[in-house]
């Protein structure tokens, strides 16, 4: 009778977590860290996205460009690369809070699903490191948004308001 109680709390402790594992592995973004890594013009925007993973060869390009385009959205950033004296560029999230995330998902989870996000982002060559820390792998690279298209973009979906129509 313990053995039994035993494999069925087992099994009801390890279901959850396979589950998850599965979920995560779909079209979502992964988790990762975001910081600024220089403006390149007027228009786009260099960020250096880490992915801490596992398993070093899990993380893909792609998955590095997705998640660069995520946090320019939805998260903000501080940016110490052009800075001199200590100060630190900040740029504010382009939806403003991580909330609009929720409030579009029916926009958001196709775009990032279906590759939409391929449009806004370039990976700087050679940029790709990858360093073990302890049992993980942090996987980094920069990224090149473009801000200003995906911007325009935004607005013509009504999600961004112009500065000139009102508060």
């Amino acid at each position: 009778m313990k053995k039994l109680t035993t494999l069925i709390l087992a099994l009801v402790l390890l279901i959850p977590v396979s589950v998850s594992a599965k979920k995560a592995s779909g079209g979502e973004v992964p988790q990762y860290q975001i910081e600024g890594a220089g403006m390149t013009s007027q228009s786009a925007q260099q960020v250096l996205v880490t992915i801490i993973t596992k398993k070093k060869d899990n993380v893909k390009d792609i998955d590095l460009e997705k998640a660069a385009v995520h946090g320019v959205l939805f998260r903000d950033y501080d940016d110490a690369t052009n800075a001199g004296f200590g100060s630190v560029a900040s740029y504010k999230a382009i939806m403003g809070s991580p909330t609009a995330e929720a409030e579009y998902a029916d926009f958001f989870k196709p775009f990032f699903a279906n590759g939409d996000f391929e449009n806004y982002c370039q990976l700087v060559g050679e940029s790709r490191r990858v360093v073990k820390a302890g049992k993980e792998w942090k996987v980094s690279a920069i990224v090149r948004v473009n801000t200003q298209t995906l911007k325009k973009d935004l607005r013509k979906q009504g999600m961004i308001k112009n500065l000139g129509s009102g508060w």
